[in-house]
């Protein structure tokens, strides 16, 4: 028996005739009763008792029909969900951010559930290398990272190129370069191995100095509380800065041109992209050329 045999078979009971039931399916009587007559062979049981042109259902009938009108539901349920699904209407979005996350993502996921709201979220808070690896697996859709990406395998999109800030609980009255800031204790807002970190010495590097860093945190809240301890300074993109808000601390632009933090969104190649995913990637975008609140 099928999806198909017992929809018609819903149609039957409530109708309780062959005749106008077969005129709401828009069929003609014999193949309905031919239907009707093979599920009866089928299941080796009465589904309905005939009296004159009107049907009344067997108590073996009264039971398919319940059965066959939550299945049909069910049915038709889930395929207007797989339509919804394909369409980008719902499902899960699974995101993973950098550390240092972007601040204007939770404006964007919030613009996203006012259009779709029927989607569910997962987010991921980690280092870049991390959210490769997850990538990578499968395990989320999209990840906001630091670039640069080291791999052919992502495809990606930048969103914003930002300044460095040079935060202590000392006050400075001159401007500052990496070049002065080498001589400092620093607590570096990220790990060996890992992008920023990574980059922030090869930045020193490049100017031919050698960072003094006696910390590598990613732990922002730690970080912030070790500079405002004094246990030493940071260097952080501006993006960033928001985990120094109403803290006693002095911050200052990092005077430097070539020193810079770029930030974007990424995903693998090889994969297919969903169709949530790929909504959201859209807004992404035309939130990045039109600024939300602007």
């Amino acid at each position: 028996m099928d999806i198909r045999q017992l929809r018609y078979f819903t149609v039957i009971a409530e109708e309780k005739n062959i005749s106008q039931a077969a005129r709401k399916l828009h069929m003609s009587q014999p193949p309905l009763s031919q239907q009707l007559k093979l599920m009866e062979e089928e299941l080796g049981v009465r589904l309905v008792h005939r009296e004159g042109k009107k049907l009344r259902l067997t108590e073996a009938g009264e039971r398919l029909y319940h059965h066959a009108v939550q299945i049909t539901k069910l049915m038709e349920e889930g395929m207007e969900e797989v339509k919804e699904v394909g369409e980008g209407l719902k499902g899960s979005l699974k995101i993973g951010v950098n550390t240092l996350s972007e601040m204007s993502l939770s404006g964007l996921l919030f613009a996203f559930k006012e259009k779709y709201p029927l989607v569910t979220y997962e987010i991921h808070q980690n280092e870049s290398g991390h959210l490769f690896q997850l990538l990578s697996e499968r395990a989320i859709d999209l990840a906001v990272i630091r670039f640069p990406v080291q791999s052919d395998e992502f495809a990606h999109f930048m969103l914003k190129k930002e300044p460095f800030y040079f935060v202590s609980r000392e006050a400075w009255n001159e401007s500052l370069t990496l070049e002065k800031i080498a001589g400092q204790s620093l607590v570096v807002p990220s790990t060996k191995g890992q992008g920023l970190y990574d980059y922030i010495l090869q930045s020193f590097a490049q100017r031919g100095h050698e960072p003094n860093i006696v910390c590598a945190s990613s732990d922002l809240t730690l970080l912030s509380g070790l500079v405002q301890q004094g246990f030493g300074a940071t260097l952080v993109p501006e993006s960033a800065m928001h985990i120094f808000s109403g803290a006693k601390v002095h911050s200052y632009l990092v005077e430097d041109e070539g020193l810079s933090s770029q930030y974007g969104v990424a995903w693998m190649k090889k994969y297919y992209l969903s169709k949530v995913a790929t909504r959201f990637l859209e807004m992404y975008k035309e939130i990045t050329r039109n600024p939300l609140g602007s």
